[in-house]
């Protein structure tokens, strides 16, 4: 078999062979064990032998709508493309075949639809909350009992992040299936925050590659993995409570480069000016954990840590760029919309109140 190795939730054709004869499975990975990959076609679940697997091509999420590349997939595969990329540790997919293969002591691989649970101590939101993709085949009383019972034990309070549909406020179907009941367990929705999206091109601005971004006086700087100066930009600093929590989710994807802007002075010294992560899933680049120190900001480090996350993922071929801001963040928004970023839908948190 071919590389890449099919990963579930990878949108994917699979050329093998049906008794002789090539035939292509298109469509999302379901499910892996040691001798078989099942893909969700449009004609049903497929289950292939990894013996008859000729070739195996990775395809971005499919369209479900009309306008530019980064505009046309649905709200839900860009969630589970942004939660790929801020995975921790614990985390479970909840759906009645898992359930049914829990209790007949199945070893096959998990199947990821439904909803997926994150636990991470407390560190982040996203890491720590319910992610609701598609209907988990449980009644909503049932599944919500189950997540309050996953959280409980591991001493936490159950959470959700519930979005929108693409290029709408309203709740996405999985969505608006549990956030009827969400009052009952006492679970208040938080303020928005917005997922945006572009083309890497043109976020870029004509970098060519990473550091043709820097302006005057910085330099871009690329790394494979975070320093300990990053994690005191980000507020974690080796050492501290949060630290490896969030080192973890920051390495979680196996797609991920680092960038720092560095002031450069004229007797030889430098300094951290500020980072971004770029983060690469299902042929998109997620931007993320930008930050730039206070006293520097608005002398164009922030923007140039963006154009410098794009040019890196473009040059990998990849076209289409994510970033999540809140909402209230009118600094942030307002350098995203600068570089070609536009609203593609919206989330909340859903935690006790």
């Amino acid at each position: 078999m071919s590389s890449p190795e099919p990963q579930p939730g990878q949108r994917v054709v699979i050329r093998y062979s049906d008794n002789g004869s090539p035939t292509d499975a298109v469509g999302s990975v379901a499910g892996t064990s040691a001798d078989a990959v099942t893909v969700t076609t449009k004609r049903g679940p497929v289950t292939i032998a990894r013996d008859a697997i000729l070739l195996v091509h990775e395809l971005p999420p499919a369209p479900t709508r009309p306008g530019a590349l980064h505009q046309i997939v649905s709200a839900e595969d860009l969630q589970r493309i942004a939660a790929s990329t801020w995975l921790p540790a614990d985390s479970a997919w909840l759906n009645a075949e898992n359930l049914r293969r829990e209790e007949l002591d199945d070893d096959a691989t998990p199947l990821q639809a439904g909803w997926l649970l994150r636990a991470n101590g407390g560190v982040t939101h996203r890491a720590n909350s319910a992610l609701p993709l598609a209907d988990p085949g449980l009644p909503p009383e049932t599944a919500l009992d189950l997540v309050t019972a996953w959280y409980a034990e591991r001493d936490a309070k159950p959470a959700f992040l519930i979005h929108s549909s693409a290029g709408t406020t309203d709740l996405a179907p999985a969505c608006a299936a549990i956030a009827g009941h969400f009052r009952g367990a006492g679970l208040v929705p938080s303020t928005p925050s917005l997922v945006l999206t572009a083309a890497t091109r043109e976020v870029a601005a004509g970098a060519g590659r990473p550091s043709e971004a820097a302006p005057s006086g910085l330099e871009i700087v690329e790394h494979d993995e975070p320093h300990d100066l990053h994690f005191a930009a980000w507020g974690r600093p080796r050492g501290s409570a949060e630290h490896d929590a969030y080192r973890t989710l920051l390495l979680s994807p196996e797609s991920r480069t680092f960038f720092s802007a560095v002031a450069r002075r004229p007797d030889g010294s430098s300094s951290l000016v500020g980072v971004v992560r770029l983060a690469g899933s299902h042929k998109w680049a997620v931007i993320s954990d930008l930050v730039v120190a206070p006293e520097l900001r608005r002398r164009g480090a922030g923007r140039a840590l963006v154009r410098a996350a794009a040019a890196g993922a473009a040059v990998r071929g990849v076209r289409s760029a994510l970033v999540q801001v809140d909402a209230a963040n009118e600094a942030s928004l307002g350098l995203m919309a600068s570089l070609g970023f536009t609203e593609h839908h919206r989330y909340w948190y859903a935690v006790a109140g």
